[in-house]
């Protein structure tokens, strides 16, 4: 899960080309012949709710839950300013 930072991310990849890209790192240009494009880009993902629903029946969108993991306290941006 990725909490806090804006990211864009523009596909899936080939399996194969993204293990040689482990093992050597490429240039962008060098992976987009790679690279299969979504369709639609969200601005926020969200999930659903797993379950049976019926027809025509929509299932509901799960709201995330409140992160404290990511979010940095008052406390803690206090404490970096005073170690500056």
């Amino acid at each position: 899960m990725v909490i806090g930072n804006d990211y864009l991310v523009m596909g899936t990849m080939e399996r194969q080309a993204w293990r040689e890209g482990q093992m050597r790192p490429k240039s962008v240009e060098e992976m987009w012949a790679h690279i299969a494009d979504f369709r639609t880009y969200y601005q926020e993902l969200r999930m659903t709710r797993p379950g049976w629903y019926g027809p025509g029946q929509e299932p509901p969108v799960m709201e995330p839950p409140p992160s404290q993991e990511w979010i940095k306290s008052e406390q803690d941006r206090r404490v970096r300013q005073e170690r500056r």
